[in-house]
């Protein structure tokens, strides 16, 4: 039996207008439940329903920011942007014509373009489109015109990440989403409310929280000087406070510029070194205690253990590492394997490593591939971004290179969702002279006398 032909004409026009109705009944609901108000009560109770509804949504607006910023304002960013921006059906085509991400059907000549499915704007500044792709795309073609299609909608910065088979999401950011200092967050009072696997930080750039684990991995964190490296470490400090009180986390801290954290001194017990030899030595005796507590795991013949003050997280924090791996050369050598050794073998002890650099090669940081957590605040070379977060980061829109370089800006960055592999912008809160007095006051005044909860179950 033969084939039959298939048609070379397009969809006409009605049947394209139902199927938009069937995608989009808001548009015949809205004006349809309006009008049949208005047949109903007439125009008088029909105004003052609909007045009544705006005197509540101003008065929601005034009376309660916080409410109103949480729910009702981005449903309302979202629809003008979807209805009356640049995401509206022939603007959208336009723009996608512009930036050659359509189609072109083989037999119809129909110009196939990836359509809007929904817009989101959880923040001001923030947009997250997603969009069905049209047949016989995928999502690098969308990568591959990212600065295109910032410029087209006159967007500070577009990001693309995989969303369901078949679609993509844009995260488009209009404007600098971070426009305040984030102050520090209060120190949690107990061991119970602390999960060393989400430490709070500061913020993402659609304004939930930032978190990050201490437990279970090592960081790399690069940044240019002043961009805030300081803040992270300060941050994840604070995070932890119950726990460094009580014995459960013991921070080792290098510090080859000599006063970044002289001020944390009185609360490390000897374990702070701030000169090459002196951090050498102190790297050695990290090693060797990971080393011991690996021998007592393989007495009691297991494979890990819950954190504890007989098994605490060891967490070695190593400020401008490149000046210990690469320009001080007389323990570079030394250095450079121990760390080696504890970034391959410190997981099931509860030994971390913790980096800070501003040159993030491979010439400065050997190990660089071993550190699976990583953030990149602002840059001095287009080419950090991909050392740091992975190649391609950069064109996926972590554009660290061009974070102003103001102090305005210390503490944001980009870091790399776990998930999507998408570059997300964050900001470190941002740790005071008050904040870190308060910080060794707190750790000081002793074991709190109840020791368990979840910092006991995560490390299960």
């Amino acid at each position: 039996m033969s084939e039959q032909p298939s048609s070379r004409r397009g969809v006409g026009w009605e049947w394209r207008l139902v199927r938009w109705l069937v995608r989009h009944p808001g548009a015949l609901a809205t004006p349809g439940a309006l009008a049949a108000l208005l047949l109903e009560v007439g125009p008088q109770v029909t105004g003052g329903v609909l007045g009544g509804l705006t005197a509540g949504a101003l008065g929601w607006y005034r009376g309660h920011p916080d409410s109103f910023d949480t729910w009702a304002a981005p449903v309302g960013r979202a629809w003008r942007r979807r209805w009356a921006g640049a995401y509206l059906g022939p603007r959208w085509a336009r723009l996608m014509g512009s930036c050659g991400l359509t189609k072109v059907h083989h037999r119809t000549g129909e110009v196939l373009v990836p359509r809007v499915l929904r817009v989101r704007s959880w923040s001001p500044s923030i947009d997250t489109v997603r969009v069905r792709l049209a047949p016989g795309q995928a999502m690098r073609a969308f990568a591959a015109v990212l600065p295109e299609l910032a410029a087209t909608l006159k967007a500070d910065r577009v990001a693309v990440e995989q969303g369901r088979p078949g679609e993509v999401v844009l995260i488009v950011q209009r404007g600098e989403p971070f426009t305040h200092v984030i102050p520090a967050p209060a120190m949690p009072e107990t061991c119970d409310a602390v999960d060393l696997t989400a430490l709070c930080l500061g913020e993402t750039e659609l304004g939930g929280r930032w978190r990050e684990p201490l437990l279970g991995t090592h960081h790399i964190t690069a940044g240019a000087t002043g961009s805030g490296k300081n803040s992270v470490v300060m941050a994840k400090m604070r995070a932890v406070a119950p726990l460094i009180r009580d014995g459960l986390v013991r921070p080792w801290v290098c510090d080859p510029k000599r006063f970044e954290f002289v001020a944390l001194k009185p609360i490390l017990d000897g374990r702070y070194a701030d000169n090459p030899d002196d951090c050498a030595e102190l790297i050695t005796r990290f090693v060797e205690n990971m080393e011991r507590k690996q021998k007592r795991l393989q007495r009691n013949r297991k494979r890990g253990v819950p954190v504890s003050r007989e098994n605490p997280l060891d967490w070695l924090i190593v400020d401008e590492v490149g000046f210990l791996m690469a320009y001080s050369s007389e323990r570079t050598h030394e250095i450079v394997n121990a760390c080696a050794v504890i970034s391959s073998m410190g997981r099931a002890t509860h030994d971390v490593l913790d980096v800070y650099v501003q040159e993030p090669s491979k010439d400065v940081v050997p190990i660089r591939d071993l550190l699976p957590h990583r953030l990149c605040l602002r840059v001095t070379s287009e080419r950090h971004p991909d050392m740091v977060l992975g190649d391609g980061a950069r064109a996926r829109g972590a554009i660290a290179d061009e974070i102003a370089e103001d102090a305005s800006t210390a503490g944001i960055g980009y870091r790399v969702d776990p998930r999507s592999r998408t570059p997300r912008r964050v900001r470190a809160a941002y740790t005071t002279d008050t904040d870190v007095a308060e910080l060794v006051a707190f750790v000081k005044a002793g074991p709190s006398g109840a020791v368990g909860g979840s910092a006991l179950r995560t490390a299960a």
